[in-house]
């Protein structure tokens, strides 16, 4: 071999030299930007400017969608209850006019029915008061037999029963009492009351007793009361 470390390769000599050791670089650790991913591949990059303003409309892009979001549910809500509560308030006049018109209905009604109440118990009570007064003065009919006897003509024979014990008392009664037309003859019946008389021509008879009279008057505050409401009903079919 050749003497300092010289070799010889196909003749030729080659040096030998020492290797140059170089340090390795780190750029993150030393503090240098670390490249994009499209920067690390070759591709355009953008500068941090163009990158900001392009989040911000991004993101004022979002909020204006969510803010339009937000405004359509609130009007689609609203309008529902804005609904709900038209359907609320005509359901409830429906309710409150269909209420109002039972109520009128029965107020009518009751009130007929305490209208005929009312007239039975005071005529109830007028003939208790009635049947007393004439218990104490058994000629309380006069007026009426008077009455009875003014519209009978001259040529009528016409009889007046009352009850037994009053008999002479009518007769005397009839007797003296002036401005009578004809004069019946006084009949007593043993089935009658002290107010009762009863007066009886050729064509029938009319109870004169304080019953009889308080029927007819009973009759007459029906028939009243029954006209009343016929013009009641007539006046509602009109406004209806």
């Amino acid at each position: 071999m050749p003497k300092n470390g010289a070799m010889l390769n196909n003749g030729a000599e080659l040096q030998h030299t020492e290797p140059t050791v170089r340090p390795m670089e780190f750029p993150v650790l030393a503090g240098a930007p670390v490249p994009s991913f499209g920067q690390a591949a070759g591709l355009p990059g953008k500068r941090g400017g163009e990158a900001d303003t392009e989040r911000e409309e991004r993101e004022h892009r979002w909020a204006r969608q969510l803010e339009a979001a937000r405004r359509e549910a609130f009007e689609q809500g609203r309008a529902a209850a804005t609904g709900e509560e038209a359907t609320w308030k005509r359901q409830g006049a429906a309710q409150l006019t269909a209420v109002l018109e039972e109520f009128r209905a029965r107020r009518d009604e009751y009130l007929a029915q305490v209208e005929h109440e009312v007239v039975r118990l005071a005529l109830a009570v007028a003939e208790r008061i009635l049947h007393r007064e004439s218990q104490m003065d058994p000629l309380l009919l006069t007026g009426a037999v008077r009455v009875a006897l003014g519209r009978l003509a001259d040529s009528t024979e016409v009889r007046l029963r009352v009850p037994v014990a009053h008999r002479e008392l009518w007769a005397e009664m009839l007797r003296l009492m002036p401005a009578v037309p004809l004069r019946p003859e006084v009949v007593g019946d043993a089935e009658m009351e002290v107010s009762e008389a009863m007066l009886e021509t050729a064509l029938g008879r009319v109870d004169l007793g304080v019953r009889a009279q308080i029927e007819e008057i009973e009759r007459g505050f029906f028939d009243l009361l029954e006209v009343r409401a016929k013009d009641g009903r007539a006046e509602e079919g009109k406004q209806g």
